[in-house]
């Protein structure tokens, strides 16, 4: 029986539990759609031009960590460049997206590789993050049209209630777990190599937005990286065309990866 000292407590418990359990359905019920929708209003437009980001960045793979610091600067549209340097300033790799694919230059290697496709480049290189440049900084910038699907086939409450969970059939992107306030906190992608990413930390930039200070990429081999964001710039203007050259010196082997067969690289 009972107590007659612990009924009131349990009757708060009680009701509480029934209010967040209402709350819960009316969210996947009744505000799935809004909620969608202001997510992709909201991250689904850049309100900038060019853009320059510092970060840093520690990433594992087969038990092995790395810590560096990289800068990436350009138009969101394109052309972007990305140096990654480690902690005593020695830069590890350069490059360089724009209309005609990727290119990675890496000094101590003294070799360059080629590609036409950015996202295959990446996942050929074992770059940290399964995405194209373009799609980084937009990660960063709080815009991604790319990667927001106009519509979602299933929506559901998320395992750890702490949001939406919305599912795509079709695309490179199978989920999205957005807050209530429709902020994403977690994302899936499916393809040649399947990934699942965290963004948390949010604060809110010059112009409202919620951006993350943190963003964590699990990838299907094993891989993890954790970038945690320094600083972010914007401009309305596009960078000139000299500050996002990338001089690559005499002597750089280069290795065109569409069609290279002597690339051990695979």
């Amino acid at each position: 029986m009972i107590s007659k000292l612990w009924r009131p407590a349990l009757l708060v418990l009680t009701m509480a539990a029934l209010v967040a359990g209402c709350s819960a359905k009316n969210i996947q019920v009744h505000n799935s759609n809004k909620i969608y929708s202001k997510f992709r209003n909201e991250y689904g437009m850049c309100n900038a031009t060019g853009v320059k980001f510092t970060a840093s960045l520690y990433f594992t793979e087969k038990g092995h960590g790395h810590r560096t610091i990289m800068s990436l600067w350009g138009d969101l549209n394109s052309p972007l460049r990305l140096d990654v340097r480690a902690g005593i300033g020695t830069y590890l790799a350069h490059i360089r997206e724009d209309d005609n694919g990727l290119t990675a230059f890496y000094p101590e290697e003294k070799t360059a590789y080629t590609h036409s496709v950015s996202e295959r480049a990446v996942r050929l290189l074992g770059l940290p993050f399964p995405f194209a440049l373009k799609d980084l900084a937009g990660l960063i910038a709080g815009c991604y049209p790319s990667f927001i699907p106009s519509s979602f086939d299933t929506v559901a409450i998320d395992k750890n209630k702490k949001g939406l969970l919305y599912t795509f059939d079709h695309g490179p992107i199978s989920s999205i777990t957005l807050t209530q306030q429709g902020i994403p906190i977690e994302m899936s992608g499916r393809g040649e190599l399947p990934w699942k990413m965290e963004m948390g930390s949010y604060e809110l930039d010059n112009s409202g937005k919620n951006l993350p200070e943190k963003i964590t990429v699990y990838t299907a081999t094993g891989a993890k990286a954790v970038l945690r964001i320094k600083s972010r710039y914007f401009t309305s203007h596009k960078w000139d065309n000299k500050s996002l050259e990338m001089a690559i010196p005499d002597g750089t082997e280069i290795i065109k990866l569409d069609r290279s067969v002597n690339s051990n690289i695979s």
